[in-house]
């Protein structure tokens, strides 16, 4: 497939894996821009941006992931071995 092609919306949020309007959100909200209506008024994008921001986004995930970890380890959440799920009784 040519990087440069253009997509649909649903083409575009299956790329992403989000649902058709979450992908317009991203549209509204600039996080992605739209580079052609057809006559008919079909908002296209190219596969190159969207799969940048697929990009952009597995890294941010990645930071943030990386932050809750940090955060964990010192609180102490981290010190304590798990030695199996908690036994919860009911009274």
């Amino acid at each position: 497939m040519d990087k440069d092609e253009s997509l649909t919306i649903k083409e575009a949020a299956k790329l992403l894996f989000v649902s058709p309007a979450h992908f317009r959100t991203l549209l509204q909200k600039s996080d992605l821009a739209a580079i052609q209506e057809t006559p008919e008024s079909d908002v296209r994008v190219l596969r190159s941006a969207v799969l940048e921001y697929k990009e952009q986004m597995r890294a941010r995930q990645k930071a943030g992931l990386k932050e809750m970890m940090d955060a964990s380890e010192r609180l102490g959440l981290y010190d304590q071995e798990i030695e199996g799920p908690p036994n919860h009784k009911k009274d």
